[in-house]
């Protein structure tokens, strides 16, 4: 299970860095900066759902510290913190351990009311197979909203996050 969510999150985070990086398709800018602009708001929820089974893991990010909860359970505070996570995310990207590939323009969506580009990638790192996923990031903002892959959903939101009570 552990290994699961590594991966959802880590497909969650694989967004962060500079379109300049070495090795980096440049047409995988936008996956790369929505997570920049992530990593720099103040405060922001991920719910993940993984099929089959639904398992459900939530994320939030607030105040600096980071909170996680699977399957409803009461909130605790995160092993890690999730920006510094997303991190070390940019230096595997960087670094050639996890490659973004065939990265497209997948058009226009919106999620929540808010206009939204679709941008169709794959992901590979070692000890995973390959992994096609969908990133939503706002137009006006750049922040991502939602990613889907074939057995991972995940919706992000910005407004109205807060810490959870513990």
């Amino acid at each position: 299970m552990y290994a699961l969510i590594r991966i959802s999150t880590t497909l969650l985070g694989l967004s962060l860095a500079s379109a300049a990086m070495a090795g980096v398709d440049p047409a995988c800018a936008p996956v790369i900066k929505s997570s920049l602009a992530r990593a720099a708001a103040p405060a922001w929820e991920t719910v993940t759902v993984v099929s089959p089974g639904n398992f459900k893991m939530e994320a939030i990010q607030a105040g600096g510290q980071s909170y996680m909860r699977m399957n409803g359970e009461r909130w605790k505070k995160a092993p890690v913190n999730l920006a510094k996570a997303e991190q070390q995310v940019v230096a595997q990207i960087n670094s050639g351990q996890i490659k973004l590939s065939k990265c497209k323009d997948g058009g226009d969506s919106t999620i929540d009311g808010i206009p939204t580009r679709m941008i169709n990638y794959t992901v590979e790192m070692a000890g995973a197979p390959a992994a096609a996923a969908t990133l939503h990031v706002g137009k006006a903002d750049g922040l991502p909203y939602a990613q889907t892959g074939d057995k991972v959903k995940t919706h992000i939101r910005y407004r109205g996050v807060t810490a959870p009570k513990l």
